[in-house]
């Protein structure tokens, strides 16, 4: 995928903003957990870490796989487009509850055990917000206004995702998606089939890229970006600030590798590459604090 400078680099900067805000969205609601604990009792941490691995890897990614390859076989494109709508409307709404908590119980010193009118304004624009969202997306967006939305959809992936797992569940995560990343794209293909069947959709990636750079066919997916972001999340949430730097880091590196190193218009598994890179920046960054 290799390419020109600009683009490059433009696509980079977005793969670290989406990184950076990502790890910073989860910091803030991790901290949100803790109040509405302390406010409420509720505990949204009970059930294990392997669990929601489990959870992810079936139902968020080869259950979902396996129908959309169903529905690319048989032709099935508008149904295709209305999960699309759905799957963007459940991730604003899960946005959406993040934001307006985040803004109720920090910046406005919110009590969420409150009957006043301030927290039923709140409540009723957690269900208001995604749908204005969807439809501005999907009916009135332009190219750039989809792209901002996209960053904000792939960041609140990784940062709910992160509040769930630890870091030896991301670890493994990680190098599932890699290895199945490689698989899908050289050996199965059928990553390729996926890519045709989001490719005159905006959602599956970033979609800016995709225009700007469409003879060279550049696109980076989803995916490949909410999964680095995850690595990194948990080494921010859950051991240290530089720990997590390394982990995005290695992430753009990997990802460089893939724009400046690889073939003009063949496929290339992303996660292939990014997902080793970040592996080999953390092993670099415990090396250097232990010796």
């Amino acid at each position: 995928m290799k390419t020109n400078i600009k683009i490059a680099m433009l696509l980079l900067a977005i793969f670290t903003i989406v990184l950076i805000a990502s790890s910073f969205f989860a910091g803030v609601n991790l901290k949100l957990f803790s109040v509405i604990s302390l406010q409420t009792g509720i505990n949204y941490n009970v059930t294990s870490p392997v669990y929601y691995l489990i959870y992810i890897i079936i139902a968020g990614l080869l259950i979902p796989t396996a129908i959309i390859l169903l529905l690319v076989k048989y032709k099935k494109i508008k149904v295709i487009n209305i999960i699309i709508m759905l799957l963007f409307l459940f991730v604003m709404y899960a946005f959406s509850d993040m934001l307006l908590l985040d803004i109720y119980v920090f910046p406005l010193h919110g009590n969420l055990n409150s009957n006043g009118s301030l927290l039923a304004i709140f409540s009723l624009l957690v269900y208001i917000l995604p749908v204005i969202f969807t439809v501005y997306y999907f009916k009135y967006a332009g190219k750039y206004a989809k792209d901002v939305l996209n960053v904000i959809l792939f960041v609140s992936i990784s940062a709910i995702i992160s509040l769930y797992l630890n870091i030896i569940t991301a670890l493994i995560l990680i190098a599932i998606i890699s290895v199945y990343d490689y698989i899908s794209v050289f050996i199965t293909k059928h990553m390729l089939t996926l890519a045709k069947a989001f490719s005159g959709n905006s959602f599956g990636g970033i979609s800016l890229m995709a225009r700007k750079a469409k003879k060279q066919e550049i696109f980076l997916g989803g995916g490949d970006m909410a999964f680095p972001a995850i690595l990194a999340d948990e080494f921010f949430l859950h051991y240290n600030l530089l720990s997590g730097t390394f982990a995005i880091i290695g992430a753009v590196i990997g990802l460089s590798v893939i724009l400046f190193l690889g073939k003009k218009g063949k496929a290339y598994p992303a996660m292939a590459a990014i997902g080793p890179m970040q592996f080999a920046l953390l092993g670099l960054y415990f090396l250097i604090r232990f010796i």
